[in-house]
């Protein structure tokens, strides 16, 4: 099973913390049911797909956070499922932070993971 961790970041944001062979997976069935994301979600995919890429450019740059690209109309209707994700190494593993858009609320996240079959805990 996998164990997803779900926690609140800076602003209220809500976030999760998942490995990165899960985490596509993952988001796919919350676009799926959550019916969000355009732009942001497939921008996201690719930034996870391409790991120690993005991994060296936000270092480089000396960025805590990578901004996936978002279509100014999913902004306007609202349809924004990813705000911005951060790229981890620890214990020898990768592990992905994504940071969810201020209208998915923590209560829907974890409702909907559990529904989806996935272990939740609090980060």
């Amino acid at each position: 099973m996998v164990k997803i961790s779900v926690g609140t970041v800076v602003g209220h944001y809500v976030a999760i913390e998942v490995k990165v062979e899960d985490a596509v997976d993952i988001i796919n069935a919350l676009k799926k049911a959550l019916n969000k994301g355009g732009d942001d979600v497939s921008d996201t995919i690719r930034m996870i797909q391409y790991f120690d890429v993005f991994y060296n450019i936000m270092h480089k740059k000396f960025k805590e956070y990578l901004t996936p690209r978002k279509d100014v109309s999913d902004l306007i209707k609202g349809n924004v499922l990813i705000d911005r994700i951060r790229l981890i190494k620890k214990d020898s593993g990768k592990y992905v932070i994504i940071v969810f858009d201020k209208s998915v609320s923590k209560e829907t996240l974890v409702n909907t993971l559990i529904n989806l079959g996935y272990e939740v805990a609090n980060m």
